[in-house]
């Protein structure tokens, strides 16, 4: 079939019509004519896939990746990157306009730069190949460079193709570079000992010029050379990650994410502030610096810990799930409650126990609009309304958003 893209969808297939019928594509581009085969069929929807480019959109660009279209890291390395931020800006304002006040919408904030800007990978090995899986598979796609990764991860990568011979028996790679690059962990999950893993050390210090902290998991068992733990920079103050840390993972758009949060939570500081899902404390610290008296929750053990690390001594942090700690927590007050969760959102149990504690706002930080609309439902409910929302490019080449929403139930001032 016949059929032009008309936008983009959130998971960044592009999104065309045939007879009526919504069909989504991956690697369509807005402006494109393709002829297309369809992979899936459903009553109101269906999938397919490029056979054809008949007529390529103004804004397809030739990918800067030679496994670009079959690994499954980038959805839209292909489109011209104006075009992603606008398609990004359309995808919030459409999953979450219900909500939307009178300017609340703000641009978006653009990645600058938008290539070398991830600082986290999970590698997968298998049959002599190193790279990420395949888009909805288990097989790996070989990877060589990666334009998105760090310089040093990208070296790091060929050493450990240098030494694919020593790697037989692990099964993943996981590299976590310092933003600045001073730094890489490199964490692998072996099925045995690795023997090599001192040769292996020297070779990854050497070739990435940077310091190394190499951990080998195996049998329940530890093999560590190296730090353990690295110090990252936000708005200034050191917050230390490690291995296991979940660390927003675009080195240029950090601290504008922390200083966004920090910016829209001022009003309402002046009381107790609750943080869900706090993680090593990419905003507790700030707030904490900024003054607020802050219960940061954490249900992650080695993020609680360095949390904890993070904080001084007096800062009260709970080191457990958000189900359990709000439980303890229903009886006391909160001026604000803030909460970054993963892509999945919130739990019912979650939800339901933000809008019992009542507080006067709920600040809420999302990679997925689509969950954070159906949180925000129920919060609307209660009286909440969305005051602002901020979207960022955390995630550029992809289909991700970041964002930032403010829901007020009333002014600080009432």
């Amino acid at each position: 079939m016949r059929i032009e893209i008309e936008s983009l969808a959130l998971g960044g297939y592009g999104l065309g019509r045939w007879e009526g019928k919504v069909v989504f594509v991956p690697y369509g581009v807005p402006g494109d004519v393709l002829e297309v085969e369809i992979t899936e069929d459903h009553r109101d929807y269906a999938f397919g896939r490029i056979l054809k480019i008949e007529e390529p959109s103004p804004h397809r660009v030739s990918p800067p990746c030679p496994v670009f279209g079959r690994c499954g890291g980038c959805q839209w390395l292909h489109m011209d990157y104006s075009l992603q931020l606008e398609a990004k800006e359309l995808l919030v304002k459409r999953e979450l306009r219900k909500f939307l006040e009178k300017d609340a919408l703000q641009p978006i904030v653009p990645s600058d730069p938008h290539m070398e800007y991830r600082t986290r990978a999970k590698l997968r090995v298998a049959k002599g190949q190193i790279g990420f899986y395949q888009e909805k598979s288990h097989q790996v796609v070989a990877l060589g460079h990666c334009p998105v990764m760090t310089s040093n991860m990208n070296k790091a990568l060929l050493v450990l193709y240098h030494r694919l011979k020593d790697l037989r028996r692990v099964g993943e790679i996981d590299l976590f570079s310092r933003g600045d690059e001073e730094t890489l962990l490199v964490s692998m999950k072996s099925r045995e000992r690795l023997g090599a893993i001192h040769d292996l050390f020297h070779a990854l210090k050497k070739e990435t010029e940077s310091r190394v902290g190499l951990r080998v998991l195996w049998k329940g068992k530890v093999s560590h050379l190296g730090p353990k733990t690295m110090e990252e920079k936000i708005l200034g103050h050191g917050i230390l990650v490690g291995h296991d840390t979940f660390f927003q993972n675009n080195r240029f758009l950090r601290d504008k994410l922390a200083a966004v949060v920090l910016e829209q939570a001022k009003p309402w500081l002046e009381g107790p502030v609750l943080e869900l899902y706090a993680g090593a404390g990419t905003f507790t610290v700030p707030l904490v610096k900024e003054g607020a008296r802050v219960t940061a929750v954490e249900g992650h053990i080695p993020s609680a810990r360095l949390l904890k690390e993070n904080l001084p001594p007096e800062a009260e942090v709970m080191e457990a799930s958000c189900e359990k700690a709000l439980e303890k927590l229903k009886d006391r007050s909160f001026s604000l409650v803030i909460l970054d969760p993963p892509r999945t959102g919130c739990t019912p149990p979650v939800r339901q126990a933000i809008g019992d504690l009542s507080p006067q706002a709920i600040l809420y930080v999302s990679c997925n609009p689509a969950t954070m609309a159906r949180d925000m439902a129920q919060w609307k409910e209660k009286g909440y309304r969305l005051t602002f929302l901020q979207p960022l490019d955390m995630f550029p080449h992809t289909g991700h958003i970041e964002v930032v929403g403010v829901m007020a139930k009333e002014g600080p001032e009432g």
